[in-house]
């Protein structure tokens, strides 16, 4: 029921971009080329913006070691003039741990995570937005014992597929211009209560004609 949501505000933002742009159009003038109708200040292209999140991080407790990079661009679609846009947001994380297994050797593992997404912003001023976002997040886990090392069976790091819906709400700074950057703090709504990972979620980006 949740991907089908997901899918529905997809497609909803494209439902909505497109309508928009032929709206727009039948209001212009007579244009002398569909690629002059795309490139003018009120065809498609110039109500996009492009940006994109990445995290790289390294983290290590007892027997195991982790360092992690994710990368996650996104597009934007300008409805409403500046101040209010949507669009769809996909990414992934790679993640390489290390460390000790029950059988007392090193094993490594190097688990790969999926995101795909929509989201809505609200820009009211130049430097401060809100951001509400719908996810669904794929993950491949890997278990550790009470003392930290990795769970083997049968000669490998025991894994375990994971899926979750998050939405974030929250808000967010760009410096803007042209390209610019953009700080965000989000709150996962729907953070599961049976682990010890908080639902805060912390980003930084960078951005093109937001």
């Amino acid at each position: 029921m949740k991907k089908i949501l997901l899918f529905s505000l997809l497609a909803l933002f494209f439902t909505a971009a497109f309508t928009n742009e032929a709206y727009a159009q039948k209001k212009g003038k007579k244009k002398s080329s569909k690629t002059d109708e795309y490139f003018d200040d009120s065809g498609f292209a110039n109500k996009l913006w492009y940006g994109g999140n990445f995290n790289i991080g390294f983290a290590g407790q007892g027997e195991t070691s982790q360092f992690t990079f994710g990368l996650t661009p996104m597009v934007g679609y300008k409805l409403i003039d500046d101040w209010f846009s949507v669009g769809p947001r996909a990414g992934f994380t790679y993640n390489y741990v290390k460390g000790r297994g029950t059988d007392g050797r090193i094993h490594s593992i190097k688990p790969l995570a999926f995101t795909m997404g929509a989201f809505a912003r609200i820009k009211p001023f130049q430097n401060f937005f809100a951001h509400i976002e719908y996810e669904n997040e794929n993950t491949k886990g890997y278990y550790v014992d009470n003392f930290n090392r990795l769970v083997i069976e049968n000669g490998e790091v025991a894994t375990v597929k994971q899926s979750r819906n998050n939405m974030y709400v929250g808000i967010g700074y760009t410096s803007g211009s042209l390209w610019g950057y953009e700080l965000l703090l989000l709150y996962n709504v729907n953070a599961p209560e049976n682990t010890l990972e908080l639902p805060f979620d912390f980003r930084f980006g960078i951005t093109y004609k937001f």
